[in-house]
């Protein structure tokens, strides 16, 4: 007999839910359509004010978010699931601004995609932040990295700098974890975009800055006098080694 394939849909295989909030009927289909050929068990509503009750009764994994809905504002709707929960956030929205990324980003948005997009584009983007909150694709668990003050507890996902919590997204997170997971090292625009953001995102350089801005914000490290994360211009970032990697 030909051998057993692993299918996302065998019953025996619980399928990874996703919650889709968008109140244009069109984009539903087209999302909820997109999910279900790439595996995953999509749970859509068009109301907002569903959101708390469908998370409790279905127990999604990650949520996509429309960034504007009627009568409700994404932003605060986000920050009210990431209150209750610990689920990943993705925007979905027409909005490409950078001022509107950068506050959902800083909010506590896992990825922000802006429409129209492609299916290839939007399962890239889900599987990168399944991957980041869940540390798939990663060979064994390092130790813990300690430069100075800063501390990453890649066991725990906790980021401390002189003892106090770091609260970063998945994608802050995973971009630190890539740049001190290789400390010594240079890693380029393209392979943090392709280990962070998954395909699809070649190229785009500034996404890549972006966060490395809010990331240093947040350590509280200054680019042009670094102490944690250096620019390689042209060419990438990189930390250095740590004696505890």
């Amino acid at each position: 007999p030909a051998p057993f394939a692993a299918d996302p849909g065998n019953e025996t295989q619980e399928r990874t839910r996703i919650l889709v909030v968008d109140d244009e009927p069109h984009a539903l289909r087209y999302i909820r359509d997109v999910l279900s050929k790439s595996g995953y068990d999509p749970i859509v509503t068009g109301e907002p004010q569903d959101v708390d009750r469908l998370i409790a009764q279905e127990g999604p994994h990650l949520v996509l978010l429309d960034m504007m809905l009627p009568g409700f504002d994404g932003i605060e709707l986000m920050k009210n699931i990431l209150e209750k929960t610990a689920l990943p956030v993705i925007f979905l929205s027409a909005y490409g601004q950078e001022n509107v990324i950068a506050k959902a980003f800083d909010t506590g948005a896992a990825d922000y995609v802006v429409k129209p997009f492609s299916p290839t584009e939007l399962a890239a983007r889900i599987r990168a932040v399944l991957r980041q909150r869940s540390g798939i694709g990663y060979l064994g668990q390092p130790e813990n990295y300690v430069l100075e003050d800063l501390v990453i507890n890649y066991a725990e996902r906790r980021v401390t700098v002189a003892g106090r919590p770091v609260v970063l997204t998945a994608t802050e997170y995973a971009l630190l974890f890539e740049l001190s997971t290789n400390a010594g090292l240079v890693v380029t625009h393209e392979q943090l975009l392709q280990r962070v953001w998954g395909p699809g995102n070649s190229g785009d350089a500034g996404l890549a800055r972006t966060v490395v801005q809010r990331l240093r914000r947040k350590l509280g490290d200054d680019a042009r006098d670094p102490r944690y994360i250096f620019t390689e211009p042209h060419v990438g970032y990189r930390m250095k080694k740590a004696s505890s990697i």
